[in-house]
This record gives C-alpha cells, structure tokens and sequence, in this order.
C-alpha cells in the first residue's frame, strides 16, 4: 500500500499527492516546522479498500496523536495563477474512530457544486484528489501572511492576519483578523490594523512570521500565500502556496 499511503516528508509528486502535499514536503525537507503526518494519494480516490483503510490506521497511530486535520489535496491545484483553497473540505479535530468518514467526505467534496463551478470558471480540471492526514496542532494564535502585499503590491511588504484559534476564520473570511504590515528592508513593522484593542502577535512573533516567510519566498522562487500558526512560541506552517491575486 506504499504507493497509495506516503508520510508526507516524502511527498514529492503533485500528480500523486496534489500541490497542497507536495508544497508540505517540501517544506519538511527545508527544515521548517509543519505538522507530521501522511497524505493519502490520488491513486487511491474513491477507493476506500479494507487493505487502505488498515494502512491509513496504521498511519494515523504511528502518529501517536488522539486527533488529526484532514484536508483535501487536490493534482490540479495551487498553480501560480489559480488555487482551490476553499473549494475543497477540510475537517479539524477528528479522531481515529472518524478518519476513514472524512477522508471519503474530502474525496467527495471534489464533485461539489462549488468545487465543479470553479473548475468551470477557471477552465481547469477538477480530477482526483489526495488527502491529507496532519497531527492536529491547537494553536492560541493563527492566521496567514503574504510574501508580497497582494493590494499594493510591493514586494517589500509582508502581510501578516492573525486571529485568536485557529486559522479557518480569516482563511474563509469569517473573522477580522489583525493586520501587520512588516517591511523587509527596515526589519519593522510599518503598520498595523488590530481587531480589537490588543494585539494578537507580539513584535518577535510578527518578526518570526516575516522572516519565516520571506524564508518560503526564497524556497518556493515565488510570492507565497502561508498558513501559519504559534503553539506557545513555536511556530508552526500549515500550507504554503503562489499567491493568485498578483497577475
């Protein structure tokens, strides 16, 4: 079942694990911090046998974690032009008992409405989607930063959104996150738009943003669009991807 099930510090084919995986591996293989886990691959979609269901829960407790983040990896996704971030599921908290369910609900969700009305609209092809599997990492404080301002766009700006929790409500746009916009020459912040009257990131964890994504930048060879999220002091990325909106 190797082929099918991969721990993702080896993903490394977007044909088979999809962008999402594929930009995580990579990641892992820098050395940055992301969460450990396995990616169920394209070669599986819709497929869910005894014999995977078995490697995916043996996976899953070699992880050693009670709960995980599954999240839909889609082969044609996250190009420099077009990403299907929000089109496709993602469920937070599951627990073993709940793997196999909402893996099959991600593979689903790439026959959705709104995932066909992209594709539609973005001439694109929707085909088989990867899953993958991530120890779940509760962090006090989430969100998403930009290599380059995607408004302006300079490209001496990192933007930085941060909420209290979990990332999901600045990523769908739910919440109004605090706002930092960090320069790079100066090594500073230039400003800030807070939520409400205190910040949510402290100077050094803005810095560690901006400097870690700037670090991603340099990786990936494009502006990214991060993820991101601090368990205590420890920052963890979740995803990284081309930001679209620079044309």
């Amino acid at each position: 079942m190797s082929e099918l099930v991969q721990p993702l510090e080896k993903a490394a084919s977007v044909k088979m694990v999809g962008g999402k995986a594929d930009s995580l591996g990579q990641l892992i293989r820098n050395r940055l911090e992301v969460p450990p886990g396995f990616v169920v691959t394209s070669e599986a979609f819709q497929q869910m046998t005894v014999e995977l269901k078995q490697s995916i829960l043996e996976h899953f407790d070699e992880l050693r974690v009670k709960t995980v983040a599954v999240r839909s990896s889609a082969v044609a996704e996250d190009g420099a032009k077009d990403a299907w971030a929000g089109q496709l599921d993602t469920f937070l908290n599951i627990n073993r008992a709940g793997l196999i369910e909402n893996i099959e609900k991600c593979w689903q969700s790439a026959d959705s409405d709104r995932a066909k009305a992209y594709a539609r609209q973005k001439n694109l092809k929707a085909g088989p989607v990867a899953v993958i599997v991530q120890a779940m990492v509760n962090g006090q404080v989430s969100g998403v930063a930009f290599s380059v301002h995607p408004v302006t766009k300079n490209p001496d700006h990192v933007v930085i959104e941060a909420t209290p929790g979990l990332a999901e409500g600045v990523v769908s746009g739910t919440i109004t996150p605090d706002n930092y916009v960090f320069d790079k020459k100066s090594g500073s912040v230039v400003d800030r738009t807070l939520a409400g009257t205190k910040a949510h990131l402290s100077n050094e964890q803005i810095e560690n943003v901006a400097v870690t994504v700037q670090k991603l930048e340099s990786y990936s060879g494009f502006p990214v669009d991060v993820e991101w999220t601090f368990d205590g002091q420890k920052l963890f990325i979740l995803q990284s991807r081309a930001i679209t909106t620079l044309g």
